[in-house]
């Protein structure tokens, strides 16, 4: 999107199609070791758009003391801050159909439930803001504006097998191509750029090794490390002392509150970023398909946006009215006894968690990949630690008492849930090449005309979802590049 229209000539190159198909999807498969997550056909999609067909839209910026180095934290610390990426952040928020470039709690506050502005939130916890995207399918969106463009080429099945060096490896001198109907085929750019994901762009390196032996921009022994997730899922209740409607959400709104702790309280524990919802009911993604259905028809309403599917969901919805007005009643407008708490957190870099290759391959004769997620003590501690602070708070305040799920009860507690499906942290960035793969500009270090976008980039995770920052170091990406020259080191 952003290099539509600038003088360079780009050719986009996409696994699928315009569709979802079975053969396509496959070339995600792959193995798991390590702490459980969720399966790597199924988390991601591989066709135009990407795994935005299919994300919760979830918006929010990193955190001014995401990009700090945390003594605490080993491997913290980003080469750049929060204010270098701020205007990257306004310019990405329209591309997910965002036109609110606030976050803060006192603009929000009539929009979210009356508990996130009351006594629980004075002292140690406080409120953060995420914007609803949508979701915006970028596929569907902006598709048009890639398939009208007189600069931006779209190949549709079209596969990256191997990045092949100069001798002195320092530089891409071809991308070879192969397509599951069997043509194969090179191509001799000027500069490269990854974006396949958290998981494809440390394979594709690795996968590269007719030079290199060892893969692309893989001398230091870096690439597919440090790899991240959040953990999420429902870990606690608070059994409140009296039935209470202050957890209720309001019907429909495009923002979500969550409740994390205030940076000092962050720094005294040595924890990781910490954030769970507070929410009426024993699961918040508990929903029957009636009132599934009923929400959507609303916000293709609200967005006067008529999807074809449109009279499908109508058809769920009547099928089970009493059903969906019966959980609508539950969740806006009747008291409830106790509240969820579902976790979502922060894992620190960790050399030993990573992405490696499998001795199997696809359909190309790509080798498959090999997930190996792993929790720390401090990840655990965390997480722990975190719905501690929050049962002191409500038992401070009169609210209620916290009831640990029996998971967090083990001292080496596997979340279940498989994740939060984000992949992040396996071409992380740093000025000092023996520490990062890519340099702030995210170009990997040492091979002149390659650069990687999206979350493989991040040193760390912090504690919101990723696709904003995403999409606003993507078009930070795009700026460099529309300056950038081929001699550039």
């Amino acid at each position: 999107m952003e290099l539509d229209g600038s003088r360079l000539d780009v050719l986009l190159l996409e696994s699928g199609g315009f569709e979802e198909d079975s053969a396509t999807q496959d070339l995600y498969a792959g193995h798991s070791r390590g702490h459980p997550g969720a399966d790597l056909e199924y988390s991601r999609l591989r066709f135009f758009g990407g795994s935005t067909n299919h994300w919760g839209g979830f918006c929010r910026p990193l955190d001014e003391q995401d990009f700090m180095e945390r003594p605490w934290v080993p491997g913290s610390g980003w080469p750049m801050t929060r204010a270098d990426l701020e205007p990257f952040y306004a310019r990405a928020e329209p591309l997910v159909e965002l036109d609110d470039g606030d976050y803060s709690f006192n603009h929000w506050r009539s929009a979210v439930p009356p508990i996130f502005a009351g006594p629980l939130f004075e002292r140690r916890l406080e409120p953060v803001i995420f914007q609803l995207s949508p979701p915006t399918a970028m596929g569907v969106l902006h598709g048009a504006t890639i398939s009208q463009s007189a600069n931006v080429r779209l190949l549709l099945h079209a596969n990256a097998v191997d990045l092949r060096e100069s001798d002195d490896t320092r530089q891409i001198e071809t991308v070879s191509v192969a397509c599951l109907d069997g043509s194969r085929f090179a191509i001799r750019p000027r500069a490269v750029v990854l974006a396949t994901g958290g998981i494809e762009n440390p394979r594709l390196l690795l996968a590269s090794r007719s030079v290199s032996t060892h893969g692309v921009g893989n001398a230091r022994d870096l690439v597919g490390r440090f790899y991240m997730d959040h953990p999420s899922h429902e870990a606690a209740n608070i059994l409140l002392r009296k039935p209470s409607g202050e957890a209720r959400r309001p019907a429909f709104q495009r923002v979500f509150a969550q409740a994390t702790l205030r940076p000092g309280v962050e720094r005294e524990e040595r924890l990781m970023r910490f954030m769970t919802s507070i929410h009426v009911g024993h699961e918040m993604f508990e929903e029957p398909e009636s009132y599934r259905a009923l929400r959507e028809i609303l916000v293709a309403f609200g967005h006067f946006d008529w999807p074809g599917s449109l009279g499908e969901q109508a058809g769920i919805f009547i099928g089970d009215i009493n059903g969906a007005i019966r959980h609508g009643y539950q969740r806006y407008l009747a008291d409830a006894e106790a509240l969820g708490l579902r976790v979502h957190a922060e894992t620190a870099p960790n050399r030993d968690s990573r992405i490696t290759l499998s001795t199997d391959v696809d359909a190309l004769g790509m080798p498959r990949v090999i997930r190996d997620w792993r929790l720390g003590e401090i990840d655990r501690h965390t997480i722990r630690r975190g719905l501690e602070i929050v049962g002191e708070e409500a038992g401070r305040t009169g609210l209620g008492r916290l009831k640990f799920h029996d998971w967090v009860l083990d001292d080496a507690f596997v979340v279940p849930g498989g994740g939060s499906w984000h992949h992040i942290g396996t071409t992380r960035m740093h000025d000092d090449p023996a520490r990062g793969v890519v340099d702030a500009d995210c170009r990997v270090h040492g091979v002149g005309n390659l650069f990687i976008a999206g979350s493989s980039v991040f040193p760390t995770s912090g504690m919101a979802n990723p696709t904003l920052t995403i999409l606003a170091l993507a078009i930070r990406l795009a700026d460099h590049l529309k300056r950038w020259r081929p001699d550039a080191r």
